[in-house]
């Protein structure tokens, strides 16, 4: 379908048939079914690295004129220079109800009154200049205009922010800019998917961020306008996304495979199908994720990319058949792989999702932030010649952080009258639930270096309830002793496992899992085997290998080739460290390895298999 045509068919349906299809949906219930508790210390890992954010790039990237001058004096210097102040507003607005930190709250004012102040007399607030903003007349926006992607994330911020401190000023700016995004390109006006990259894709995100205006504002036009951007998308050819991703093609299919903007789009699905019930749009962001988990991650949980013939891109998904250890992960796509397994998380109470959002956080996106909490990685890889840290205010530094914040929040929660763990981190959180009986949670240990943790419950006298308990991904296998004594928790169809027993004021619950090495092989686009280890929730890695430490592995004469320790030995060091049998090749967790910026190797190369 041609531009023309799609912008008939757009306007043929107009307002109205949206109503009507809006008002025939059966609603289903926003909170979905599993509720994250924010903890209020956490340590341990996760612990550090949120430290390092919130006490070094934070205020590096505040301080920095770059956040804030495109919107003040525009036009801005960078073509997408305007998402980094809703990106940070963001993570900094977690950060401060994490830490009660009166200096971050100072920050958050200021940006967002500096922000708010930028808002020109028609509503627009963005960087570009007059004759180029999405709202100029038609005629003059480019493919390569990112305006509505930073009307994306001003909303994001701003409403971010607005839901920890709610303020009407706030609600207003963001009503003018929905409003003048919806007369711009609401039923009835101008095709969305004609502006920004990849085939509009890169527009098309602003679908999570009018959803979030609608539920603040409860006004219905902004949920009609969300479903007008779901039409647009469907009118085009190169997009698609429901019938594309419910059918059984690849998720390198829409928008090129855009894998950043693919996912940002899915978390707009997600929000939309809560308020529509409409189930395709939860079966094509369930499918995708299956797909993008089954075929497109690397053993660290990161989503890669390839610039493959069929697309001229290397943030872009391939088809599986395009894996190769090299292929680059963007940390805005681990980040937003992270965010969408974890909404989901939240709509389905399924333990799968939030096996995936630590997988891709314990390993992928820890290993993108520099020790010095400064620095990040715009991209990363299993097998990499150099860690590429740096202190630009680019999109993926000002993405990573984000996804620290965000993971936080969902350590532990309530399904419904259950308690849910769903990570053995050190945490120790405050509960203030009627249907759970605890005044707090903590848990201890050094997980997930070791494979055990304690749980405590805080609590005033006996009483009954359900826990809820999480195997970590890798996990073979979990026991579960209170006071020395095992228990047997029953498996829920949602992959947790759950006791629910009378509990007392001192127990003591010790969780103990099994951690097996594990192998895995897969084969490259390069016609060769490639084999990677992991230990539980960690992968495995080779810190700084030299040029020389090129030759291929010889594959184990193991009845089952997925048994780790067939190819590995294990190093009597203070940290878990590993040697491949047969080689110098030592290994760590792939988060630590090459923390100094150097190389790392994930994926090591096979030896043909010989022909008998």
């Amino acid at each position: 379908m041609n531009p023309t045509s799609r912008r008939a068919f757009l306007q043929a349906a107009g307002a109205a048939p949206v109503a009507n299809r809006l008002a025939a949906q059966t609603r289903v219930p926003a909170a979905g079914v599993w509720q994250g508790l924010p903890p209020s210390q956490v340590g341990g890992i996760l612990g550090d690295r949120l430290a390092l954010w919130r006490g070094k790039r934070l205020w590096h990237a505040v301080k920095s004129p770059f956040l804030l001058e495109g919107f003040e004096s525009p036009p801005g210097s960078h073509p997408w220079q305007g998402e980094h102040s809703g990106k940070w507003l963001h993570a900094a607005t977690l950060a401060f109800e994490q830490t009660r930190d009166r200096a971050i709250l100072r920050a958050l004012e200021n940006t967002v009154r500096r922000l708010i102040a930028s808002q020109q007399s028609n509503g627009y607030i963005g960087t570009y200049a007059p004759a180029l903003r999405f709202c100029a007349p038609p005629g003059r926006h480019s493919r390569s205009s990112w305006d509505v992607w930073t009307a994306r994330y001003v909303l994001y911020g701003l409403l971010s922010y607005e839901q920890f401190h709610p303020d009407e000023t706030i609600v207003r700016a963001c009503v003018r800019l929905g409003e003048l995004l919806l007369n711009t390109y609401g039923p009835g006006k101008a095709d969305l998917t004609s502006v920004g990259t990849r085939h509009g894709l890169s527009s098309t995100v602003l679908l999570e961020s009018i959803l979030m205006l609608y539920e603040r504002s409860r006004e219905r036009r902004f949920l009609e306008f969300a479903q007008q951007i779901h039409e647009s998308m469907e009118a085009n050819p190169h997009l698609r996304l429901v019938a594309t991703l419910t059918s059984t093609q690849d998720v390198s299919a829409p928008g090129d495979g855009k894998a950043y903007q693919l996912m940002a789009v899915l978390l707009g699905y997600v929000r939309l199908f809560r308020h529509t019930g409409q189930t395709d749009y939860l079966s094509a962001v369930t499918r995708a994720w299956e797909r993008i988990r089954n075929e497109h991650t690397f053993v660290t949980g990161g989503p890669w990319a390839y610039k493959s013939d069929a697309v001229k891109n290397h943030e872009c998904f391939a088809r599986p058949e395009y894996f190769h250890p090299a292929n680059l992960v963007e940390t805005c796509s681990t980040t937003t792989w992270v965010q969408l397994s974890l909404e989901l998380l939240k709509l389905t109470g399924e333990a799968k999702y939030g096996e995936e959002a630590e997988r891709a956080l314990l390993n992928h996106l820890i290993g993108a932030q520099a020790p010095n909490g400064r620095d990040w990685a715009y991209y990363s890889a299993a097998n990499t010649t150099k860690r590429d840290y740096n202190d630009v205010l680019h999109c993926c530094g000002s993405s990573g952080p984000r996804a620290l914040e965000v993971y936080a929040c969902h350590l532990i929660g309530a399904a419904g009258d259950a308690l849910s763990l769903n990570t053995y981190l050190p945490l120790s959180a405050r509960i203030d639930l009627p249907q759970i009986p605890v005044r707090g949670v903590r848990i201890e240990g050094r997980y997930p270096f070791e494979s055990r943790a304690i749980v405590r419950f805080e609590m005033d006298r006996p009483a009954r309830f359900a826990v809820d308990f999480r195997l970590p991904s890798g996990g073979m296998q979990m026991r579960v002793k209170i006071g020395g004594v095992e228990q047997k928790p029953d498996p829920q169809a949602s992959g947790f496992l759950r006791l629910t027993r009378t509990w007392k004021p001192n127990d003591v619950v010790e969780v103990q899992f099994e951690f097996p090495l594990r192998a895995t092989i897969q084969r490259g686009r390069d016609g060769r085997d490639w084999a990677a280890f992991t230990l539980g929730p960690i992968a495995l890695a080779q810190g700084s290998p030299t040029p020389s430490d090129d030759s291929p592995i010889v594959r184990p004469a193991a009845s089952d080739p997925t048994a780790g320790q067939a190819w590995l030995e294990l190093l009597q060091t203070a940290e878990p460290g590993f040697r491949i049998k047969g080689t110098q090749y030592t290994l760590m967790p792939y988060s630590r390895a090459g923390s100094d910026g150097s190389s790392v190797r994930t994926y090591f190369p096979l030896e043909p298999e010989r022909r008998k």
